[in-house]
């Protein structure tokens, strides 16, 4: 009895040298995930309040543009992660703001970008509609006039 428990001592670890690194590898990748995601929810939501932001002021005044551009430059000072080559592009019209943003974030191991490419590429672009409603009507009489 004693030689056969002494045969089969070593299976545990023999599976535990195929679990672990896998369940290492997946907490990883997992956590990873989350900071993409978060990456992801937070450049959208800087897109969004800025644009909104920048459409409450009056659109013939000019003031948009320079609103939405501080706004987002704040907001921006605020992230908790870093991205690369981030390209912001503020655009205001009459009618509203547009906001883009397009990012880039690194991979976190050198050996993952032979698989990849260079990295995770992340675009945000949010649109507020003018909310200055006399000048939208204003704006539309203008139009239907024409």
């Amino acid at each position: 009895m004693d030689k056969t428990k002494k045969m089969y001592d070593a299976y545990m670890t023999l599976e535990a040298s195929f679990i672990m690194p896998l369940a290492v590898f997946l907490i990883a990748a997992l956590m990873y995930l989350s900071f993409y995601l978060y990456t992801v929810s937070f450049l959208n939501q800087a897109a969004y309040v800025s644009a909104f932001r920048g459409s409450l002021c009056e659109p013939d005044s000019g003031r948009m543009k320079a609103t939405a551009e501080s706004e987002l430059e704040k907001l921006l000072e605020e992230r908790v992660l870093p991205v690369r080559n981030l390209e912001k592009q503020v655009r205001a019209s009459p009618l509203g703001v547009n906001v883009s943003l397009r990012a880039e974030l690194s991979l976190p191991f050198p050996g993952v970008r032979l698989f990849t490419g260079a990295g995770w590429e992340i675009k945000a672009e949010k649109k507020a509609l003018s909310r200055d409603a006399v000048a939208f009507i204003r704006l539309a009489r203008k139009a239907g006039n024409l």
